[in-house]
């Protein structure tokens, strides 16, 4: 899979651009603020329909667009081949009245949603403020997990979907609770969506994990010189095969990257219902749904040590690459394509260990476009 032709139209700062794309590395040198990371950031926005730094697309397009006319719009597209041929993906952004944004995607020029995207391109995307997956809030760790899920799964878009627009029904209810009596029934219409969505986010996470964790440890063992064993633990929220550990304090030593065995999907829509039971009363004591897999939890340990709470620097950016890197294989793995890889100033900061460790592997890969200040930092 690679990206043969990119077109941007009022995008970040380009106001036109025509780029041919070659197979294999392409290395984007330039002075800072001059658009090499707004040449990544279009592409991953065409493949994921979202912005990896901003919520509020609306900030894309270009400022100084409003002279050009009443509606400023930005448009993006690209020209992507796969295993079964040439494909075309456009996507039209426009301010309307009163600010309000219309996002148009087209594939092959037939109008689509969003979530017709999974599939048509596939990309990986390393930034300099990646290293805070380890250390940073675990909200991260989880947004990450979607978005690499959401490129391969559309049932796992429509389960967080479901499960986002169930919850913010159910908080909201939640806060009602505190100043009027609630009605039982009018948080089981919301929990009969919340149930079946969370169990599938859950259960494609638990998967996603020891399938990444599995191919990151040999990665990480390579970058670290052999002197490190990485582990990628995930921490459900709830396990009904473990009940009792509900909000408990993270343990390095517990491992819940496998499924709980014995427990079929029925189990856990009954125990993630009985959960939510349980904690009614202190759930509208505090106006917010407390169990399920928007609280959970994903932890980076190396030789028993959770590089979140004790890694130096240098360590949690060795484990961020190494999950990137086993992104890669692990998008392979699902789809027999090869995801772009598009790495921002990824080797600023890499001793030159690590720096030849990633040379070596993305040279290998189909398309990878990189940005660098300094072009000396490639041998």
């Amino acid at each position: 899979m690679i990206v043969r032709h990119l077109s941007l139209t009022n995008f970040r700062l380009y106001a036109r651009l025509e780029l041919d794309l070659p197979r294999g590395l392409v290395i984007v040198q330039g002075d800072n603020a001059q658009g090499k990371t707004s040449l990544l950031e279009a592409i991953y926005f065409l493949a994921t329909a979202h912005s990896p730094h901003t919520h509020a697309d609306r900030q894309v397009i270009r400022w100084g667009a409003e002279e050009e006319g009443p509606f400023p719009f930005a448009m993006l597209k690209a020209n992507i081949e796969r295993s079964d041929g040439l494909h075309l993906i456009e996507m039209a952004l426009q301010r309307g009245e009163s600010n309000r944004l219309r996002k148009e995607i087209r594939i092959d020029r037939v109008s689509r949603r969003g979530i017709d995207l999974v599939g048509q391109l596939n990309v990986v995307l390393f930034l300099p403020g990646d290293v805070e997956l380890v250390a940073g809030a675990p909200a991260l760790r989880r947004d990450f997990l979607d978005a690499a899920l959401s490129q391969l799964d559309a049932g796992y878009v429509r389960a967080l979907d479901q499960y986002t627009r169930a919850l913010a029904q159910r908080n909201a209810l939640l806060k009602q609770a505190q100043e009027r009596k609630l009605d039982p029934d009018e948080l089981a219409i919301w929990d009969d969506q919340l149930v079946p969505a969370g169990v599938e986010i859950a259960t494609q996470r638990r998967r996603a994990v020891a399938e990444l964790a599995r191919l990151a440890a040999l990665i990480h063992r390579e970058l670290s010189n052999g002197l490190e064993y990485l582990q990628i633990i995930y921490q459900p929220n709830f396990d009904p095969a473990r009940p009792h550990t509900l909000d408990e304090p993270y343990q390095v030593s517990i491992d819940d990257s496998r499924p709980p065995a014995g427990v079929d999907r029925h189990a856990l829509y009954q125990a993630f219902r009985q959960a939510l039971e349980e904690r009614r009363r202190e759930e509208i004591a505090r106006g917010m749904t407390l169990v399920g897999p928007h609280r959970d939890e994903v932890r980076f340990v190396a030789n028993g040590m959770d590089l979140g709470d004790f890694g130096s620097r240098g360590q949690q950016r060795t484990a961020v690459l190494a999950l990137k890197l086993a992104q890669v294989e692990w998008m392979r793995e699902r789809t027999r394509e090869e995801p772009v890889l598009l790495l921002d100033e990824v080797l600023a900061e890499l001793d030159p260990h690590r720096r030849h460790c990633l040379l070596g592997r993305i040279e290998r890969a189909h398309q990878t476009i990189v940005t660098t200040t300094d072009v000396h930092r490639f041998d």
